[in-house]
């Protein structure tokens, strides 16, 4: 690209933020260092989103899952944001992916990737805006794997929304969450309010936070996954808006070779 175009995409860049995943267009030309060259942003200065960039650990993910790649797989990222797990998923020869976002700032973000990012493929990919809730309407065929990342503390029926993703996946679920941890009640939800307008949040007002892991072990088991491994938790001191993230799948020993602990179902019973 000349040194005009540059600018221009630039400003561009700047004109649809804030922007929540650091993605890589072409050279050393990243989504992020549009707005912090070392890469590195305070949510203060993002309009309280934060800048993050975790393409290398999502990718060593997703080569333990399927380590002879995505060819001929198929991908769902519900409310995939800017569309970065969707780009780092093509990466590794994805057939065809799937991302929605209830938010159109997120998938005009996306779209623009889509349309600047030359370091890798980012054809056989499609974004939408739309509401989890209208996911069934479209009639997608079911997906390998699907991302369910960010959203289910946004919504205020968070089981029926993750069947919905459930539904459609046939191989693998990751499911990445905020928590509200209350150890007198691991199984439960705690149920929260947030703004319908910021662009981090849902758009539904009302929101439940799982209490432990125990909560979405139990979840996942009822939904049909037979191997489930926990591959993240961060837990905060003050138990507020700790998280979780879960790989789950359909069929039992499926995650052999995934790093985790893994969930059993017989701790999942009274």
């Amino acid at each position: 690209m000349t040194e005009n175009s540059i600018s221009e995409l630039t400003q561009k860049i700047k004109s649809m933020g804030p922007w929540h995943h650091d993605i890589h267009l072409f050279d050393d030309f990243t989504t992020g260092k549009v707005f912090s060259p070392d890469g590195k942003l305070d949510r203060s200065d993002n309009d309280g989103v934060s800048l993050i960039s975790p393409r290398g650990r999502y990718l060593r993910q997703l080569d333990e899952i399927y380590p002879e790649g995505m060819a001929g797989k198929s991908f769902l990222d519900c409310a995939c944001n800017g569309g970065g797990y969707c780009f780092w998923t093509r990466e590794r020869g994805l057939e065809r992916g799937v991302g929605f976002d209830v938010r159109q700032h997120w998938i005009q973000q996306a779209k623009l990737v889509q349309q600047y990012r030359t370091v890798f493929p980012t054809d056989r990919l499609e974004f939408e805006v739309m509401d989890l809730y209208d996911v069934a309407k479209q009639n997608h065929k079911p997906f390998d794997m699907t991302y369910f990342s960010g959203i289910f503390y946004h919504l205020p029926d968070p089981i029926t929304g993750l069947k919905i993703a459930a539904d459609l996946t046939t191989d693998v679920l990751i499911l990445n969450t905020a928590m509200m941890l209350d150890p007198n009640n691991p199984r439960g939800l705690t149920m929260a309010r947030e703004s319908r307008t910021r662009v981090m949040s849902g758009v539904h007002e009302l929101s439940w936070f799982p209490n432990g892991k125990e909560a979405l072990r139990d979840i996942l088991f009822w939904l049909g996954f037979k191997d489930l491994k926990v591959t993240m938790f961060n837990e905060r001191k003050d138990n507020f808006r700790s998280r979780i993230e879960i790989v789950a799948a359909r069929e039992p020993g499926r995650l052999k070779d995934v790093t985790g602990e893994a969930l059993t179902k017989s701790n999942a019973n009274p």
